[in-house]
């Protein structure tokens, strides 16, 4: 039986989309980012928090998910970059990374990205298409739209039309992608509550021993009404989870 003249016009999109950004080579991304590896025993936690992941994000019927943290250094952006380069290993479509803590963006140092312009400049105004921001991952269907840091307050880019503009662009880049943004914290500004608005969902990533119940139970009162589809948690660095409320710890040797 033949392919779906539809599903054939979304991939053909896609290829071609991803073949006219400009690419990163895998050799300048951090030796940290273990997602594209599948025989690496390192990647495990991800395969197991990214099958707990697709099955909450279909049961919700979720596109676009914000990972989040209560305070700084949690370790979120590690997990934002090590599931979506997880995730681009299964999907069908492009996988999308999205840096949304304009204050302090993480992922173009973890990709090695020289600064150009990026998902800020896009919320400050500026006429950008959204392909002269993102990168392709080499060799991958993983896209990041990298931000770079801005100067003065961010809550009100974060609450623009502009905003609203780029959420609805990026549910339809290529055709349907599955999007991971990397949040800012939620207890250093209000940032993240407004980014996670006009989001489907959000993970919460929480670190054994320094989170506590108060910031947990508190994270999930501010971002109420937005759904959580589970918490993380880090352990080390970022390198062992719990994915989304399983039970036990996945850890490796």
């Amino acid at each position: 039986m033949g392919s779906n003249p539809s599903q054939q016009a979304a991939v053909s999109r896609s290829d071609f989309l991803l073949d006219s950004l400009e690419q990163v080579p895998a050799t300048d991304i951090s030796a940290n980012i273990v997602g594209f590896h599948e025989t690496d025993i390192k990647a495990r936690p991800f395969k197991f928090l990214r099958s707990a992941l697709r099955k909450r994000m279909r049961e919700y019927g979720c596109q676009i998910i914000g990972i989040t943290s209560p305070t700084p250094n949690n370790g979120k952006s590690f997990i934002a970059s090590n599931l979506a380069a997880s995730l681009s290993r299964v999907a069908r479509e492009i996988t999308i990374l999205a840096d949304l803590d304009l204050q302090r963006p993480t992922l173009r140092s973890l990709f090695n990205l020289a600064p150009a312009a990026g998902l800020g400049d896009y919320l400050a105004g500026e006429e950008l298409s959204l392909t002269a921001i993102a990168r392709r991952i080499e060799g991958s269907n993983m896209v990041i739209m990298p931000a770079f840091p801005q100067k003065g307050a961010t809550a009100e880019l974060a609450a623009s039309e502009r905003m609203t503009d780029l959420i609805s662009e990026i549910r339809n880049f290529g055709g349907r992608p599955t999007i991971i943004c990397d949040l800012p914290p939620l207890f250093v500004n209000d940032d993240a509550v407004l980014c996670a608005e006009q989001l489907d969902a959000v993970v919460l990533v929480v670190e054994q021993g320094v989170t506590t119940r108060k910031q947990l139970e508190t994270s999930t009162q501010v971002l109420y009404p937005t759904k959580i589809l589970g918490t993380v948690l880090n352990r080390f660095s970022g390198s062992i989870v719990d994915p989304l409320d399983y039970s036990g710890y996945l850890d490796y040797y």
